[in-house]
């Protein structure tokens, strides 16, 4: 049986904060300080963009990729090209990149439009999904690697409603644009490979831990 190739990623940020995370040669995201990301930059020649949210793409760092890493190509939905400058527009429809990858976007459920991805690359199958109370993957395929939004515990969430007076600020409402810790390793164990699959958790929200 060949053995699994590991995975060279590195999570710069992950949050309400910034989004930033590096998965071999491509970076999603880039919702944080340039600096704080330009290390990793060095190793990427593709930025997927997942949303237009300003923690997922920072308006000044995505201009410094531009201006320091010009070979670098952006993509992104329709809803954030029309606020940004980018390479390509992605739909739902596979393409490939060099180094022979192939990308499958898929949207997600957020306030705004989002875009999950599925990265083939290297004998691997990667997800990674964020911002979406839902993931609903256009392909059924075992999973080697999942990054994925666990944004809140359901009973953490259900105690702190409690806790709001009917009318103020809802927290359950606001935190069900997201996909829970429960929901998101529920997704893990059914679309697993094997039980070498890594899942890495994203965008936890320290409230509802």
């Amino acid at each position: 049986m060949k053995e699994k190739q590991n995975l060279n990623y590195n999570v710069i940020a992950s949050g309400s904060s910034g989004n930033a995370v590096r998965i071999g040669s491509i970076m999603v995201d880039c919702g944080v300080g340039f600096t704080e990301m330009k290390e990793d930059l060095y190793q990427v020649d593709t930025l997927l963009i997942t949303h237009a949210h300003s923690d997922h793409v920072k308006p000044i760092t995505l201009e410094s990729i531009r201006r320091e890493f010009p070979r670098i190509r952006v993509f992104g939905n329709s809803d954030v090209a029309y606020r940004y400058d980018v390479d390509k527009v992605v739909g739902t429809m596979p393409f490939d990149l060099p180094k022979g990858r192939h990308i499958i976007p898929f949207d997600g459920s957020h306030d705004i439009p989002v875009t999950g991805y599925i990265i083939q690359q290297d004998g691997l199958n990667i997800l990674y999904m964020t911002d979406s109370n839902t993931v609903e993957m256009p392909v059924d395929i075992p999973l080697d690697y999942i990054f994925l939004e666990s944004n809140y515990d359901e009973r953490k969430l259900a105690e702190i409603g409690k806790r709001y007076a009917k009318g103020s600020y809802d927290p359950i409402a606001n935190a069900h644009r997201h996909l829970s810790t429960q929901k998101c390793r529920e997704f893990y164990y059914v679309h697993r490979r094997d039980r070498d699959s890594q899942l890495i958790e994203l965008h936890k929200s320290s409230r509802f831990y």
